[in-house]
């Protein structure tokens, strides 16, 4: 999930044991989050004593509000509250020892899987309503998945659905008998998937919002405006009922929600907050309850002994996207790119610029139970990196045009920018011009691929290698780069093809090597989540994807809650 959204289990047919052990030891260990606890002291300011209901920042006006088409953050933190899937994020992905915990059921109240771990069956509750009262039957999951499987469908996330036996075939128009893809709705309340191999992890796969329903009559009646306050029909805790584009949104309980006797909070406000600097001081004046996004760098140090200062781990990277699509520009050749890596000194953005707030990336995957990486990860060395730039034929910068560096607005990936910046000048004696826009406009380039060189992030939609390492596939719908490499895309296919998890978990090393040696992207950093939330709100744990629904949230007591929030 683009951070920056767009969840994970070692494939191996019924080798259930082993998915068991694995999980384990992500949840318990690899993941453990320490450092989650509140502290106990600091600056006093008092979470949203002039906010009139919960309140909470997102970073930008979502780019749609559409699950189907959507792959980034903003608008996920609203997707998550507003429809539901099969299955839905569980509240925690801390201390867990069964892989079940992960996600928690959704609209299915429970499912089957057939012996070769091909076949699920979930079973729908009898009370799951969308939120105009309309029951949500079996065939609304199916006309879902066949509207995103529909060749030429706009969505970066249409291959997370090719785990469906023929979904891809019929994506790509080499089949047109619906009847072929592996979904079938069997009653109101039956929906059978049938997968092309094993998929332990596809329970999340379905927690995830590509795989959420849409009211497809809806959708036919208002086309791309059915998603307006005034037409969306969600079936999730709570519904959209005002949206005032760079101000706010306001989500209230949805009455027909089959858990709505549970759902504390009845109204939320989610804030439209750009600036993170913005988002601290609407903080301290009462306006939020709940920061959203991470911290900017600049003021963490002065509100980490706050009693509202929460930090958890992240399964994300934070990388550089090179435009390669034009073989004729400098950035499209290897030696560029890896000259351009050995360039940045990341320890030093992370221990100096970052304040030491994120691990330094070494591979780009980060690190889960399981995983090691075998990738080369190139070092700083400043010499060596001159010597492959003069080997492309720019000596000491010499002839190497000027370029152009595009991130999104945020005080963070300013400081990267500027860093980075005066790193290659330093360095190679390259010239970059930093392009900074708003997030809309910021997204639309990376997916057009109109930048030279963009920062990024990619937080897991599973807990799982693959969810990284999928979106360097040539076809894929998030690599936005145009770099296709033939090797790279053999593995993978082998990866989702070998039933045995070891040689799996070889082939995605692999992959990764690959990525890393001749690939568009330079990793920088592994994510920490750094935000401000009420102490008074209970409920709010950590998570690795940094999913944080309102529905299991609620407010205690103050009276009741001491100077550490517990």
């Amino acid at each position: 999930m683009r951070d920056h959204l767009k969840i994970s289990y070692v494939e191996g047919g019924a080798k259930t044991l082993i998915i068991v052990a694995i999980v384990a030891l992500l949840f318990s260990g690899a993941l453990g989050c320490s450092g989650c606890e509140r502290s106990a002291a600091g600056e006093e300011f008092e979470a949203g004593f002039n906010a009139d209901i919960f309140s909470f920042a997102v970073s930008a006006d979502p780019q749609t509000l559409d699950p189907g088409r959507m792959s980034g953050a903003p608008e996920g933190r609203i997707a998550f509250n507003v429809f539901e899937g099969l299955m839905a994020p569980g509240p925690t992905t801390e201390d867990l020892d069964d892989p079940t915990d992960v996600v928690v059921p959704g609209v299915a109240e429970s499912y089957d899987i057939s012996d070769d771990g091909r076949t699920y069956t979930f079973h729908l509750r009898d009370n799951a309503r969308w939120s105009n009262g309309d029951p949500v039957t079996a065939r609304d999951f199916e006309l879902s998945w066949k509207r995103i499987l529909t060749p030429d469908f706009p969505g970066d996330y249409v291959q997370l659905l090719y785990v469906l036996e023929n979904g891809e075939a019929y994506s790509q128009g080499e089949i047109e008998d619906w009847s072929k893809v592996g979904v079938k709705s069997i009653d109101d309340r039956t929906l059978e998937v049938t997968l092309g191999q094993p998929t332990p992890y596809f329970p999340e796969l379905v927690a995830f919002y590509t795989f959420y329903p849409v009211p497809v009559a809806v959708v036919e009646e208002h086309g791309t405006r059915w998603t307006r306050p005034q037409n969306i029909v969600g079936n999730g805790a709570y519904k959209l009922t005002e949206y005032r584009p760079q101000r706010d949104m306001l989500l209230e309980k949805n009455e027909y929600y089959w858990d709505a006797d549970n759902v504390s909070i009845d109204k939320a406000r989610a804030r439209i907050i750009e600036d993170t600097n913005a988002v601290v001081n609407a903080y301290r004046t009462g306006m939020l309850h709940y920061s959203g996004a991470s911290l900017p760098v600049a003021q963490i140090a002065a509100l980490m002994t706050h009693p509202d200062y929460f930090t958890e781990p992240m399964l994300g990277t934070y990388y550089l996207r090179f435009n390669v699509s034009d073989e004729s520009n400098p950035l499209s050749d290897t030696k560029v790119r890896r000259a351009l890596a050995m360039a940045i000194d990341r320890r030093s953005l992370v221990e100096e610029t970052m304040n030491n707030l994120y691990e330094v990336a070494y591979g780009y995957v980060p690190p889960m139970a399981m995983w090691e990486s075998t990738a080369d990860s190139p070092e700083y060395s400043p010499s060596e990196a001159r010597e492959l730039l003069a080997e492309a034929g720019y000596p000491e910068g010499e002839g190497f045009p000027e370029f152009e560096y595009l991130y999104n607005t945020d005080e963070n990936h300013k400081l990267i920018a500027e860093a980075v910046q005066a790193m290659w000048e330093r360095n190679l004696g390259i010239r970059v011009t930093l392009v900074n826009k708003e997030w809309r406009t910021y997204l639309q380039d990376v997916s057009t691929v109109n930048y030279d060189i963009a920062r990024a992030g990619w937080i897991g939609d599973y807990n799982d290698p693959s969810t990284f390492l999928q979106k360097w596939e040539t076809d894929d719908g998030n690599n936005n780069t145009g770099w296709s490499d033939e090797e790279y895309d053999e593995l993978m296919d082998r990866a989702r093809a070998e039933p045995d998890p070891d040689q799996r978990l070889k082939q995605l090393q692999k992959a990764e090597e690959i990525v890393m040696e001749r690939g568009p992207i330079i990793p920088i950093y592994y994510y920490t989540n750094n935000i401000l939330v009420s102490r008074h709100l209970q409920g709010f744990k950590p998570h690795n994807r940094d999913i944080h629904l309102l529905k299991y949230m609620s407010f205690a007591d103050p009276s009741e809650t001491d100077a550490a929030g517990e």
